[in-house]
């Protein structure tokens, strides 16, 4: 299993990358970054991620990468 971290989950390029992510059986989305959105779920962007059991998103700091891929 790869662990992902997604910066800049809330833009429009962010969310196509995380809907990619999804489908991928081989990734769990650790963490969604972004800076103006800290605590918001990504469903309030997409409607399409209700579906998924997707972590809220968190403000970006370099400690994040040592635990994903």
């Amino acid at each position: 299993m790869i662990n992902a971290l997604v910066a800049g989950a809330t833009g429009y390029i962010g969310i196509q990358l995380v809907k990619l992510l999804t489908k991928h059986k081989r990734v769990k989305i650790k963490y969604l970054c972004g800076d103006t959105s800290v605590g918001k779920k990504i469903s309030s962007y997409d409607k399409y991620f209700n579906k998924y059991k997707l972590p809220n998103i968190v403000k970006f700091n370099k400690e994040l990468l040592n635990s994903v891929d």
